[in-house]
């Protein structure tokens, strides 16, 4: 294990089929070093949202760097944990495919919070199931902000071929002022602040036959794309009103999917499902760099 990011390129020696570096940290200081990588040749995998999740220009020297080193950037577990989406997407889009609105439950975690909550039991009592089973981050404000969600759409919109900011994403918060601004070690004892508006949006959906699910949406209408994230509810027959446990649940809507979405489904966190998706990037790369 090299510990030392200026020694990288050193470690990795010469050969183009093995200089792959897998990044399965969520650093920014490695996420950094994406692009100098890939411009002096060297593979990177990951599932760090920190390279193509945030600023604009860092996606753009991702891109530009790839091209300058005649390297492949493996992102596949940084949405849905290595599910087939971003690869989805692109291939579609390379079959002459354009892609009208991208819709999904992208965070395994609010998934599952929103599987499990019945209304009935405090929704505070939930998210700390869910904490302590590691489906959350140690701070579950993380999640509830709706915040890697938001990196996780502008990747997806990225890939669909439309350069967006981070500012250009409407995310409504689960995080209310007064929990937002509280030190790590209030947050466990101000939970229950979250039960009563939650509580009345579950009694308001069930009364519909409805159903509560966190959102990420991406429509691609003629004026220009929109792009917005939280709390919906859905009906039954809403294609992404199933689902169980962390599953993520994406549609896809576009010319050859006009009506009825292409709908991507499968587990969206976990190490095995996440390590899988790394491994087969990194497979794929040294496959392609043998030829």
């Amino acid at each position: 294990m090299c510990r030392d990011l200026d020694q990288v390129a050193g470690v990795l020696g010469t050969d183009r089929a093995s200089r792959i570096v897998i990044d399965a940290t969520a650093s920014e200081a490695v996420a950094a070093r994406h692009a100098d990588w890939l411009a002096q040749g060297i593979h990177v995998v990951t599932a760090c949202k920190l390279g193509q999740g945030t600023a604009l220009a860092r996606w753009r020297a991702i891109r530009e760097a790839c091209l300058r080193g005649e390297t492949q950037y493996g992102d596949s577990a940084t949405v849905g944990a290595g599910l087939p989406l971003l690869r989805s997407l692109r291939e579609l889009q390379a079959g002459g495919d354009r892609i009208h609105a991208i819709a999904g439950v992208l965070s395994g975690s609010l998934a599952w919070l929103f599987n499990h909550y019945d209304g009935l039991r405090p929704f505070a009592g939930f998210v700390r199931e869910a904490r302590a089973a590691g489906y959350t981050e140690p701070d579950p404000r993380e999640d509830l902000s709706g915040e890697d969600v938001r990196r996780k759409l502008l990747i997806l919109a990225r890939a669909a071929g439309v350069e967006l900011e981070s500012d250009d994403i409407a995310v409504e918060s689960l995080v209310p002022p007064a929990l937002a601004t509280l030190p790590t070690t209030a947050v466990d004892a101000a939970l229950p602040i979250l039960d009563a508006p939650l509580r009345e949006r579950f009694a308001a959906a069930y009364k519909r036959g409805e159903t509560l699910c966190f959102l990420a949406r991406l429509d691609l209408a003629a004026a220009g794309a929109h792009a917005r994230i939280g709390l919906e509810s859905l009906p039954a027959s809403h294609p992404l009103a199933g689902g169980a446990g962390t599953d993520n649940r994406i549609a896809i809507w576009s010319d050859r999917y006009p009506q009825q979405p292409l709908v991507i489904q499968g587990p969206g966190a976990g190490a095995q499902v996440t390590a899988a998706g790394l491994l087969d990037d990194a497979l794929r790369i040294a496959a392609r760099a043998t030829r």
